[in-house]
């Protein structure tokens, strides 16, 4: 720990403000938990203020965090609204918090819109809010803009993000870029992995090339394009999915269509202790979103650390930040399956091109212990300033 930041820390409390917490897990969450339990050991106390599955609140300690799970009066994953959120975050309204809120929430968004409350007040922001249509525009353009004027600092997840996002221009003052990051320690090469496995279930011979993806099967995530890309391949690739969600259906009829169904293998879900073996079995991976929902893509990262080359998509997002293209993997345009396919098999057919210790090397520099250190940073900085505020 550094002292100087606990010195400086100590009379504070932190308040992290999110939709889900744990054990409700995803990519938003696991970082949630992470500031909440570092907030154990650099504030006098760490509260997190999230919503129920249902319609009560309910109060519970976590791994030492004061958790207040919030009545949800409307719920439409993700979004999860409360009747009792304006009073509750008064509630904490005090110059000795400090409050972290996670973007997009809705809730709190709107909170601010019209309101606000005293304390120091820290933005992550996770994502742009994208594809929701006229609804979503005239949020950015409403609702967004009085939520970050009253933040203190915002923290994004990579400096594509930092540029790129026209939410953000005009507060790029108080942008700070805080990576996120992967357990390096899980995630590396394994020698006894889930190849062999895999091709004898799909009964497939050693010759064969695997393409990986795991991750949720959403709207962004563009696996169309990546099964489109698969039908341009020799036979002898094929393509392992983990995961699941609202875009399944359509990847089974595509696959159907184009009469892949003895090259597609997927996964509803495979435990944690496990991803390390697939993702050591594969020759590449891939993560084909198609627009800037995907803000940073953290198990690309996780495939890197287990020296597997990858191929992302250019989003001016955290897509062509922790991807180096030419170097740890390929960076191609979005919604293109040509592209993604003249990728995949340039890595495929010259493996060799791409050293597993390179691609290790640059994954450890998104370990939790230097996230850790930037998030203290990011903490110590808007204490030491001061509100900076409109109230």
């Amino acid at each position: 720990m550094d002292n100087s930041v606990r010195g400086l820390l100590t009379g504070y409390q932190l308040v992290s403000v999110n939709k889900m917490y744990y054990p409700e897990i995803g990519g938003v969450e696991v970082v949630a938990q992470r500031i909440a339990e570092l907030g154990l050991h650099l504030f006098d106390k760490s509260t997190v203020i999230t919503f129920n599955e249902e319609n009560s609140t309910v109060e519970e300690e976590i791994n030492g965090v004061h958790v207040i799970r919030l009545n949800t009066a409307y719920r439409n994953d993700p979004i999860r609204l409360s009747s009792n959120f304006g009073r509750v975050i008064r509630s904490f309204s005090s110059a000795d918090t400090v409050f972290v809120f996670h973007f997009p929430s809705v809730q709190s968004e709107l909170f601010f819109a019209h309101s606000n409350v005293k304390g120091k007040k820290v933005c992550f922001y996770h994502s742009d809010i994208v594809g929701r249509g006229s609804a979503g525009s005239l949020y950015n353009k409403m609702v967004v803009p009085k939520f970050l004027a009253k933040m203190d600092r915002i923290i994004v997840t990579s400096p594509n993000m930092k540029q790129s996002s026209a939410c953000l221009k005009p507060f790029l003052d108080k942008v700070d870029v805080v990576p996120l990051f992967a357990d390096i320690k899980h995630f590396h090469y394994q020698e006894e992995n889930k190849r062999k496995e895999i091709l004898e279930r799909i009964g497939a011979g050693n010759e064969a090339k695997m393409i990986l993806y795991i991750g949720r099967f959403g709207r962004y995530k563009g696996l169309d394009y990546l099964i489109k890309a698969l039908a341009l391949l020799p036979e002898n690739y094929l393509l392992v999915l983990v995961g699941d969600g609202p875009e399944r259906p359509m990847v089974e009829t595509l696959t159907q269509e184009l009469n892949l169904e003895r090259r597609v293998l997927r996964f509803d879900h495979v435990p944690y202790s496990d991803l390390p073996k697939y993702y050591s079995a594969a020759d590449v991976f891939v993560l084909p979103s198609i627009d800037r929902g995907e803000a940073f893509g953290l198990v690309v990262v996780e495939a890197m650390a287990c020296g597997v080359p990858v191929v992302t998509t250019e989003l001016s997002t955290g897509t062509s930040f922790h991807n180096i293209d030419g170097v740890t993997g390929r960076v191609v345009p979005p919604k293109d399956e040509k592209a993604l396919a003249d990728a995949i098999a340039e890595i495929c057919e010259n493996g060799d091109e791409y050293d597993p210790q390179v691609i290790r090397k640059r994954a450890e520099e998104f370990s939790a212990e230097i996230f850790d250190q930037r998030i203290k940073e990011v903490l110590e900085k808007v204490v030491r300033e001061g509100s900076t505020a409109k109230s």
